[in-house]
């Protein structure tokens, strides 16, 4: 993939960590070495766009719970009708005793029944919202474990410090010494 394809259009978290992986795993392997050479600019260029991205993937969580919020007034505001229509319809009733009785029964049956679907219908928001808000912790999880793994990746050759008679670093130094390519008696 290249910087170019994505320069034209938005890209969302997931494509962005998507690039990435994919640049990870395409990526040419270096000789006699377990690492990998990966384009930085691409790969810099597609962590910004995730952390561009980021942002709107919180909006959506944040509209996610003003969503649920929304559906637990609905199914209060509806429970709050049906006991004022049972509230109503009983207070008609009270002329006898048996319609009374009949009618306080139904209004608690309908009372119950109105309490269960709120509860319900609150249980189902947060679920909804807890498996939304679990999808973005493992993205953010992905994306921390990948920016530390770089840094400390980073770390040895920034602390090292600058030697212009050897600016390999003693590190490059010795591994190219230790190669079987460099024999420095022939």
């Amino acid at each position: 993939m290249d910087e170019d394809e994505y320069s034209e259009q938005r890209i969302t978290l997931e494509e962005a960590l998507s690039a990435i992986a994919e640049l990870v795993e395409n990526a040419r392997a270096m000789p006699l070495s377990a690492s990998v050479l990966v384009p930085r600019d691409e790969v810099l260029f597609l962590v910004d766009a995730a952390l561009d991205a980021l942002p709107i993937e919180i909006r959506n969580a944040q509209l996610i719970l003003r969503e649920r919020h929304d559906i637990a007034d609905k199914a209060r505001f509806e429970a709050e009708e049906i006991i004022a229509a049972a509230t109503a319809k009983a207070e008609r009733l009270v002329a006898r005793t048996e319609i009374m009785r009949q009618a306080g029964q139904n209004a608690n049956r309908l009372m119950q029944s109105a309490k269960e679907e709120a509860a319900r219908l609150k249980y189902d928001a947060q679920d909804f919202v807890d498996q939304k808000l679990a999808s973005f912790e493992i993205a953010l999880d992905a994306i921390q474990r990948s920016v530390k793994a770089g840094r400390s990746k980073l770390a040895p050759a920034i602390n090292e410090p600058f030697d212009p008679d050897n600016p390999l670093g003693e590190a490059e130094i010795e591994e190219f010494e230790d190669s079987p390519f460099y024999d420095q008696d022939q």
